[in-house]
């Protein structure tokens, strides 16, 4: 399959990445003239930290990530009066986390691409014809550009969004903040910031900064403003916005370079009701743009980008390729934007009082309610459907500790002594075929279900386990119910009749409601309440299967 992705930014670095090496043939357009050098310094770790990790570029990640020991507040004299340990926050995400420059992930991404890639920098889209065979792409100087399917990954002013779906006040959410982020020389705030992200303890608007390791120095600056144009004069405004901070800002700002190398956008989301139309999609903050202020546009970007990738790798046309991959990942998405909401509040708050809040917070961050509270608030929920969901197979089942997966394989030694009659008809041995090794696997299931000749299950990993994916590619197999042993086959119930089967398994296990409720909430990585909602949601993530007895 020949891909066409439109920016050389994370996202589309990432898929092409991971296309390329499935073996696809991969095109990538960039409207910059180079590598982009603008950027800040973000936290990495979520989804995408776990995407990273299955792609092989994880090592590289943590060779360009900076050791942060603390997120420290202070006043205008440079005196602390409030921190963070980062420590806290690496707990809340299992250790996993890390913290670079964008730059230097993308160099990452970049330096990972197979020498197949075709990476063109200079090359603005200018349109975009989809005849439902093919897509064809043309550029600023009339190249024109074929490929199966063309993919914008070019950022929250998305010229792909523009061309195929619409204009930008129709997507986008304004969050009320500008944002701006500069890198310059001096060596006095380099050593005062060494090993901490400090910030103004300020009200409104806010400066931090970074200590980089070839002696620079990396700032960042957020405000408040209801209008959300962009200033023409980008420096000076910068200059206007955030004199009268005190301590090193009004060096900052005079060492702050030429508009044209700073950073400087709104903090905003991107919400569509579709992602794709036809043989173009999109991916990343082009569709699903979390805001700065989440803290996880890169994770879920290179996140994204694997889920995708898996679904134009395995499925068996485009279509149902893009309607798998928006249907896996937009709960998650919509999920990091109600969570990025919530920090651009506490993140930079607009009254003296929120202010004092927080630093009373942060004072008792070592307490462990205020500790756990923090770092969800940061962090977000990590689930094990999340870390299936980025890496796009059994990484969730595989994570199980030795003790679960023994309790898991306890019922197969049951049926291997001939003692699986003491299990009655409440689970299922299943013997299945492997689509590419052949050989004959045997996993026990629960069966929420049975009708007549049919024992319904639940592919309790989604559609990406093994045995699921072995019973679609050859329907025929064998399966024990207590003393009885059956040849079948294997049926998928529409979702009407799934959700119908669930509804009546929890009816019938209704005195232990909260157990099977909280049970499939831990699978699904999300609350499931019983609503017929929560229901269909649940039978599309996590089908039902009927084995049909001969």
């Amino acid at each position: 399959m020949k891909v066409i992705v439109c920016g050389a930014g994370i996202a589309g670095l990432a898929l092409t990445s991971r296309l390329a090496t499935l073996g696809h043939e991969v095109v990538v357009l960039e409207r910059s003239p180079g590598p982009r050098r603008q950027g800040y310094m973000m936290d990495f770790f979520g989804p995408g930290y776990d995407a990273a990790d299955a792609m092989g570029v994880l090592p590289a990640i943590r060779e360009a990530a900076y050791p942060i020991e603390e997120a420290t507040l202070v006043d205008q004299r440079g005196r602390r009066r409030a921190g963070l340990p980062y420590h806290q926050v690496r707990d809340a995400v299992g250790g996993r986390l890390c913290s670079l420059m964008r730059p230097d992930l993308e160099r990452v991404l970049r330096d990972s691409l197979p020498d197949s890639v075709d990476l063109r920098f200079g090359a603005a889209l200018t349109g975009i014809d989809d005849d439902g065979d093919r897509v064809t792409a043309t550029l600023h100087d009339g190249t024109r550009l074929e490929a199966e399917l063309l993919v914008g990954a070019d950022g929250i002013h998305s010229t792909v969004r523009r061309l195929v779906f619409g204009g930008e006040s129709e997507f986008l959410r304004y969050l009320g903040f500008h944002s701006a982020a500069f890198v310059f020389d001096a060596p006095g705030i380099r050593d005062a910031c060494a090993g901490r992200f400090v910030l103004t303890d300020t009200v409104g608007r806010q400066m931090g900064f970074y200590a980089l390791r070839d002696g620079a120095v990396a700032a960042f600056a957020v405000h408040r403003t209801d209008d959300p144009a962009l200033p023409d004069d980008i420096r000076g405004s910068i200059a206007e916005e955030y004199r009268g901070l005190g301590w090193v800002v009004p060096q900052a700002l005079e060492l702050c370079p030429p508009s044209d190398e700073i950073y400087y956008d709104q903090v905003a989301q991107i919400e569509m009701p579709r992602w794709s139309s036809g043989r173009v999609t999109l991916l990343g903050d082009a569709c699903y743009a979390v805001s700065l202020l989440a803290g996880q546009g890169a994770s879920l970007a290179i996140a994204g980008a694997y889920v995708l990738a898996s679904h134009l790798h395995d499925a068996p046309s485009i279509p149902e390729a893009l309607a798998g991959y928006e249907r896996q990942w937009r709960p998650m998405v919509l999920e990091k934007q109600e969570s990025g909401r919530a920090a651009a509040r506490w993140f930079l708050p607009e009254s003296a009082l929120a202010l004092q809040v927080r630093r009373t917070v942060l004072r008792f961050a070592d307490l462990p309610v205020v500790n756990r509270f923090i770092g969800r608030l940061i962090a977000g929920k990590t689930t094990a459907l999340t870390a299936a969901a980025a890496a796009g197979d059994d990484r969730a089942r595989r994570r199980l500790t030795p003790i679960v997966r023994a309790a898991f394989r306890a019922p197969i030694w049951l049926y291997d002594h001939g003692l699986g009659w003491l299990l009655g008809r409440r689970f299922v041995c299943l013997t299945h075929t492997g689509r590419r090794s052949g050989r004959r696997y045997r996993t026990v299931l629960e069966v929420v279900g049975h009708r007549g000749s049919e024992y319904f299950v639940v592919a309790g990993f989604g559609r990406k386990a093994d045995w699921y994916r072995n019973v679609t590619a050859d329907p025929d197999v064998r399966f024990a119910v207590g003393r009885h042993d059956f040849t079948g086959h294997v049926r998928l119930p529409d979702d009407d009749e799934a959700a119908a089967i669930i509804a009546d398994y929890e009816h019938r296990n209704r005195w232990v409601t909260p157990v099977v409720r909280a049970a499939l909430s831990w699978l699904l990585g999300w609350r499931y309440d019983g609503s017929p909602e929560a229901r269909a949601r649940m039978v599309d993530e996590l089908p039902v299967v009927a084995l049909s007895a001969a």
